[in-house]
Parts: structure tokens; C-alpha cells; sequence
């Protein structure tokens, strides 16, 4: 199972721990936020582990950086119609596969379109904006390289077992497609998912498809990602901004709203978790041996640490910490060879992890948020036990 970055604002930092940290086995790349001369100036070694997303899924978007690449559907058209568009459709394909060819990724990627509701014809929509004139063009430049399948989609469409079907029927169809690039937008409040029926139509999906004999690559993952090791998927995601571990359209749309900060926060694995750096501090300095059994030291947060001051949610070190450490729990699973024995450990994890939540509430520590409590642990520990038995 490969590991990639999902890049987002400040990309430099996922390059950095890929390049200098050798963290990952590549970078999943953003027009979003990436203009295409600086890609195009991308070290070729870094280019030719890491993959190219289109990202298609706003047509009409206004970003000036997904704009600074002339098969960008609002680009090309000099402004995005779907009547339009189906006239320049193979052109965009055309442009968009040279592009990765060109540049010599790992892999291609097919684009799609984002639909927020389910919408009867989704499939014949797909397969008109983007699957049928790439793969026609694919088929032409004669490449060599695997091609991947972007699918976009809700927990609702997930939930549909109908709708999963004829999902699944439409891309086993296509023989020349190696595996699909699955991104879900959970519509959840909190910063994990936890609610069971979409994680686990999530699992059961991801399943399926292995079924087929089709490669799974899991786009913005947050620590649910580490179940993924269990489905012998392709690969799943590592990301810095909390943007970049859950999927939306956010991003693609310009927005005015002045958006407040989010506090900041540090990763520990032996809780399944982020919480708050405040809370962090407070348990360092007020409970020292609590400490030393939830705390996992990286470079990067010792020199946070010591540093004495309170870090901001854009400075790099709390993400290169996180990204360490989550790789290092990733190498750990690959290292398990059976899917029983992935899942007895992962079941393990959570064990230690409520165990270790059942500490801190003990030692009177009342400052977590909703978010830094582990509520997603009993919805994963539910799934464990579901996992090795027929999902549905």
C-alpha cells in the first residue's frame, strides 16, 4: 500500500517531507493550488513518483491557478457551458493526457465532475464530460501508463446500495481502466468521521471494487485511512491542512467570507487523534507521567516545545510531526501480512486509545473540544469487528 501527500496550500511542505524526509512514496498534485509552470519545474524524480489529480470537479471555477492550465474546462472555454463543453471535450482530454504524459507521473489520471446530489443519469454525465473522450485519447497517444478513474462522491450516493451497484458496473466495465481515485465527500461536522453507516458503506464500497479486481487509491484521508490497510487498496493520503484529509468543493469556489482561523492543533497516535496544542501543554506541564504514556516525540514537536511559544495552525513543524508519525503507523501495518491479523492490530490501537482517553478524563483534564475526545474510536472499534465478515 502506497503512501501519498495530499497536497494543498503551502505543497513546499509535503515536497519537503517526501524529498528531504523521506516520508511517503510520493505527492498527490493540486492545480488548485499550484500554477502549472511551477509543476511543469517539478524535480523529475519527485514528478515521476507522484500523480497529476485534474481536479474537473468545479468546471467553472474562477481559481487562477487551476486557470493557468489550458484544459481546465472554465480555461479552455474561456468560460465553462456543459453544452459547450461537449463539443472540446476531447480536446481538453487531449491537452490534459499530454500534460501527464509530458511530464512522466506515476500514473494518469481520468477526471470527473462533482454532483452533489444523486442524480439519475451521474454515469452518462461522467462519461460524457470526461471517462469516454479520455479514454479515447488515451487509447490514440498509444501510453503505456495505468490509468485511474476519479470518482467523486457523496456518503448519500455510498448509502444507495442501488446507486453502488450501477456504480460499480460502470467502471468494471472499462477495460482499460487500472483503478479508480476514490474521493467522498462525508458531509460530517465533526473533524473525523464518525458516523457508522457512511464509514462503513465507505469500507464496504472500497471492498467491492477490490472484488472486481480493480486498484483503489483513497484521496483525502484523515486517520480513517489507517483502516484502509486492512483492504489491500493501492493507497491512501497523508495531509497537512484539514482541507486536504477531508474531501469538499470548498476550495474550488471563490469565497469572499472571512474565515477565522482554526486553532492549532498536534497529532498523537496513541490516540487515534489530533487535539488542541493548549491541551497538549496542559498535560505536559501538569501531569507529567500521563505525559510520557500519550506523548509520541518527534524533532519537530521537541522543537516546538521548547521553543516555548504557542506554534499557528500555517507553521509547518505541527504537519511534518504529524506526517512522521502517521507514516511510521502505516509502515507498521504494511509490515502485518494478513488482513486478520491488520485488523487485531488496528483493534489493539483503538484498545490503547480509549484506554489512554479514559486517563485523561480521570486526571480531570476538561479542556477538549468535541473534536479532540476520540468519538470516532468506539465507530472504528464497531467496524473492526464488522470487517472481516460480509459488509453491507
Amino acid at each position: 500500500m502506497k503512501i501519498f501527500h495530499q497536497s494543498g496550500h503551502n505543497n513546499n511542505w509535503n515536497r519537503d517531507s517526501f524529498q528531504e524526509h523521506g516520508i511517503g512514496d510520493g505527492i498527490i498534485i493540486s492545480p488548485v493550488h499550484t500554477l502549472v509552470n511551477v509543476v511543469e519545474g517539478f524535480d523529475s524524480d519527485l514528478k515521476s513518483h507522484s500523480v497529476f489529480d485534474p481536479q474537473f470537479y468545479v468546471p467553472d471555477s474562477q481559481k487562477v491557478k487551476l486557470n493557468s492550465y489550458h484544459f481546465f474546462p472554465e480555461k479552455l472555454l474561456d468560460g465553462f457551458t456543459t453544452n459547450d463543453f461537449e463539443a472540446s471535450a476531447h480536446e481538453s482530454a487531449q491537452l490534459c493526457l499530454e500534460f501527464q504524459i509530458r511530464n512522466d507521473f506515476e500514473f494518469l489520471i481520468i477526471p470527473a465532475r462533482y454532483h452533489e446530489q444523486m442524480v439519475s443519469n451521474f454515469i452518462e454525465k461522467q462519461k460524457a464530460f470526461s471517462v469516454e473522450p479520455f479514454l479515447s485519447e488515451a487509447s490514440k497517444s498509444k501510453t503505456k501508463k495505468k490509468i485511474f478513474l476519479t470518482l467523486p462522491l457523496t456518503a448519500a450516493m455510498l448509502l444507495d446500495s442501488k446507486f453502488r451497484v450501477k456504480v460499480l458496473n460502470w467502471i468494471t466495465s472499462y477495460q482499460e481502466i487500472y483503478g479508480i481515485y476514490l474521493l467522498v465527500n462525508f458531509d460530517e461536522p465533526g473533524k473525523q468521521i464518525s458516523n457508522f453507516e457512511k464509514l462503513n458503506a465507505y469500507v464496504a464500497f472500497i471492498s467491492e471494487v477490490r472484488g472486481a479486481d480493480l486498484q483503489v487509491l483513497c484521496g483525502y484521508c484523515n486517520t480513517e485511512g489507517l483502516l484502509l490497510s486492512a483492504l489491500d487498496v493501492y493507497g491512501a493520503t497523508i495531509g497537512a491542512y484539514e482541507n486536504t484529509r477531508r474531501f469538499s468543493i470548498d476550495k474550488f469556489i471563490d469565497d469572499d467570507t472571512e474565515m477565522r482561523g482554526p486553532a492549532p492543533r498536534i497529532y498523537f497516535p496513541k490516540l487515534l487523534n489530533w487535539i488542541r496544542y493548549d491541551t497538549a501543554v496542559e498535560i505536559r506541564d501538569d501531569h507529567p507521567d500521563l505525559w510520557k504514556t500519550v506523548y509520541s516525540p518527534t524533532s519537530f514537536s521537541e522543537s516546538i516545545f521548547e521553543k516555548g511559544t504557542r506554534p499557528h495552525f500555517t507553521q509547518p513543524v505541527l504537519y511534518h510531526h504529524h506526517f512522521e508519525l502517521i507514516n511510521d503507523q502505516y509502515k507498521t501495518l504494511e509490515k502485518i501480512i494478513s488482513k486478520e491479523d491488520k485488523i487485531n492490530e488496528l483493534k489493539k490501537s483503538v484498545s490503547n486509545a480509549l484506554a489512554l482517553y479514559n486517563d485523561i478524563d480521570n486526571a480531570g483534564i476538561l479542556l477538549f473540544d468535541g473534536n479532540c475526545k476520540g468519538e470516532h474510536l468506539p465507530i472504528w472499534n464497531r467496524l473492526l469487528n464488522r470487517m472481516g465478515k460480509p459488509l453491507t
